[in-house]
């Protein structure tokens, strides 16, 4: 069976409603075409921390989330058949596409990308104002401004762990989310993106769908959707990332090393 590797940038480990909700999700989305697994990031990586809290810091960012390369060379190891950043602050997508030959899909790109065949404009809305810096930074490196209304936060900012905690009541964040939405789409959004994970599962797992005339994306399953379609491609038609420039591997044995040395 086809396999495909999530990654959460959280420990999952605290966040066992939002795990499950991944592989509930995972399961009605894909059925029996795929298998979803679904890995976060070890206990302990952010010190007690949330994400949100600890990625702001470009320091913190690099090397908190090197591991997510490593873990992108390991499932190609393993044998699945696609890799999934399931985070819209996009660790090392270049630099993953680099160094494995799996399809490589992340939240961010995938929904920009499906979004724009849904509507004009864009707009996208984070849990919190670090992560939508870190949204806009990302919409930018996709050259994809002109797309996109705006990126904004929640109000009051909710971190990984507060968003967790809503799944037992959530109408107080579907809410926030809901006026924030509200107001992009009067500003003239065309499609609402939830911009973080946890999030984003929350609003498909109690019925988010639209805002105002506005279609709510369903950004994870997006993004396994766009998974599979690269699976499907790179298959049939042998398709595959353009190693010329962006994802260059002049020296294909270089990286095989460095792949197998421990860090």
């Amino acid at each position: 069976m086809t396999r495909i590797w999530h990654q959460s940038v959280n420990e999952l480990q605290h966040l066992q409603v939002y795990k499950k909700a991944l592989e509930d999700h995972g399961r009605e989305v894909m059925g029996s075409e795929a298998e979803l697994v679904v890995h976060g990031l070890p206990s302990g990586t952010y010190g007690g921390l949330s994400a949100t809290a600890a990625l702001g810091n470009a320091y913190a960012y690099h090397r908190l989330l090197g591991c997510v390369i490593e873990n992108a060379i390991e499932a190609e190891r393993e044998g699945y058949d696609a890799f999934v950043i399931g985070s819209f602050s996009e660790p090392f997508l270049r630099e993953i596409r680099s160094a494995v030959d799996i399809p490589v899909a992340s939240l961010t790109e995938a929904g920009l990308l499906v979004g724009c065949s849904l509507g004009r404009y864009i707009g996208l809305v984070s849990n919190a104002p670090a992560v939508q810096w870190m949204t806009r930074t990302a919409v930018d490196k996709h050259g994809l401004g002109a797309r996109v209304l705006d990126v904004v936060a929640l109000d009051p900012a909710l971190d990984e762990p507060a968003l967790a905690k809503a799944y037992a009541d959530p109408e107080p964040v579907i809410a926030s989310f809901t006026t924030a939405a509200e107001r992009l789409v009067a500003r003239g959004a065309d499609v609402i993106i939830p911009a973080e994970g946890v999030l984003a599962e929350l609003l498909m797992r109690h019925g988010v769908r639209a805002v105002a005339g506005a279609p709510i994306m369903d950004v994870v399953a997006v993004a396994w959707a766009y998974a599979l379609m690269q699976i499907r491609l790179w298959s049939t038609t042998g398709l595959r990332v353009g190693r010329a420039w962006h994802h260059r591997r002049d020296d294909p044995a270089l990286v095989a090393r460095l792949a197998e040395q421990p860090r």
